[in-house]
């Protein structure tokens, strides 16, 4: 592939197959979540999903462009020109280079997790011709929704997961209070630079999608009730978010995965922060800290800030970069509605009911314009993790592509 100056880039994919039978199988290439992050390392033996997976295809693992293996974009290298060529667009126009070099042109059946399935979208609305079967797990992105309702709703979910996760632990209610509260008097270094604010706390909220989220994020919390703001708990914190550091594509294009010509053609603008600050109170930390109100904070999810430049060490490198980027009004379409409108390949998507991540309600608006050739599985029995905690969907999903269940 090609950057945004014309430089040569690299672009890795990794080939899983049994070795015996595997190489008369057809291929399904595996796009994961993201953007910014690398395919899942295989293990030995294969499990989860992948276990099942060698058993009618050869798999492809794509370590997308910037990411894993591929040519490298850290806080060291990136630029503005280049960064922007790393998009689902561009994704797909390797996944194609792939599928004639390695695949001698075989159509391919698609997975795609989260992010990876907002790339399998597009890659519809491009090269239909292309694909075999598509199945997505909680990746209908919200085609058409402008930027700022994909933040409004995911807010609004944030605050759902955050009563429920008072609820199961409401002994947290106050240690998360006394936290922020430290916090913002006094902000903390962290171990490997930067420094713990309260908002960059807040943002441990993030954890509460998968379905160990909350035991993830109350077991983190405990080492603060032992031991107070200890090097610690430091250490526990900058753990559980180093991917904003050592994943940096994830901070500055997160929003302008969002962001294309028929749902936000000008800039994101920092739209997860305009529409904090359009919410008020409710989402204003500091508000919930004043004596005699006792509501619980509100951690935050999947959202990016401008200010995560200022309170990340390694981000103060793409501090200019993401502000560049947060302003750019000429980003392309990702989408061809009309290309998906009654897909002709079929398709198969879990969604989950109270994803925190990827809005129930807009891929259900999504699932409509695919039309019938999509076998939609709406469930509460997982949460945003369900490829990865249940390697049954896998064969779920697949049976439903082929027309043999309805979901």
């Amino acid at each position: 592939g090609r950057g945004g100056g014309g430089e040569l880039i690299s672009v890795f994919v990794r080939e899983v197959r049994k070795a015996s039978s595997g190489e008369s199988l057809p291929y399904l290439l595996y796009l994961q979540g993201g953007p910014g992050f690398p395919s899942p390392r295989p293990s030995v033996p294969l499990g989860g999903w992948l276990k099942a997976a060698v058993e009618k295809y050869r798999v492809l693992l794509l370590d997308q462009r910037g990411t894993g293996r591929s040519t490298a974009q850290t806080t060291e290298t990136m630029d503005e020109a280049t960064i922007a060529c790393f998009r689902t667009d561009s994704i797909v126009r390797d996944c194609e280079a792939i599928r004639a070099e390695v695949c001698g042109g075989a159509k391919l059946t698609l997975l795609g997790q989260s992010f990876g399935g907002f790339c399998v979208l597009a890659y519809l609305s491009t090269f239909p011709e292309a694909i075999e079967r598509a199945l997505l797990t909680c990746g209908l992105a919200p085609v058409g929704v402008p930027v700022d309702e994909v933040y409004e709703a995911t807010f609004a979910r944030m605050e759902a997961r955050c009563r429920r996760f008072y609820a199961r632990y409401p002994e947290d209610v106050e240690l998360v209070r006394d936290i922020v509260r430290q916090l913002h008097d006094e902000p903390r270094p962290l171990p490997r630079g930067g420094r713990l604010t309260a908002r960059r706390f807040l943002q441990l909220g993030l954890l509460l999608g998968s379905s160990t989220g909350m035991e993830s994020l109350h077991n983190l919390l405990e080492v603060s009730r032992d031991r107070g703001l200890s090097r610690d708990f430091l250490h526990a914190v900058e753990r559980a978010q180093e991917h904003f550091e050592t994943n940096p594509i994830y901070y500055v294009l997160h929003e302008a995965i969002y962001c294309c010509a028929n749902s936000t053609p000008g800039p994101s603008a920092w739209s997860a922060e305009r529409v904090q600050a359009r919410l008020g109170d409710a989402w204003n930390y500091v508000k919930r800290l004043e004596p005699g109100d006792d509501r619980p904070v509100l951690l935050t999810g999947e959202m990016v800030f401008s200010w995560m430049a200022d309170d990340y060490a390694w981000l103060k490198d793409v501090k200019h970069l993401a502000n560049a980027l947060a302003a750019k009004t000429d980003w392309g379409p990702v989408y061809d509605l009309d290309a998906l409108a009654d897909t002709a390949v079929p398709c198969a998507a879990l969604v989950s009911y109270d994803d925190i991540y990827v809005e129930r309600l807009f891929s259900e608006r999504t699932a409509a314009i695919l039309g019938p050739n999509l076998r939609c599985w709406i469930t509460n029995e997982f949460q945003h993790s369900g490829l990865r905690d249940q390697p049954a969907v896998f064969d779920r999903l697949l049976e439903m592509a082929h027309g043999h269940l309805e979901y």
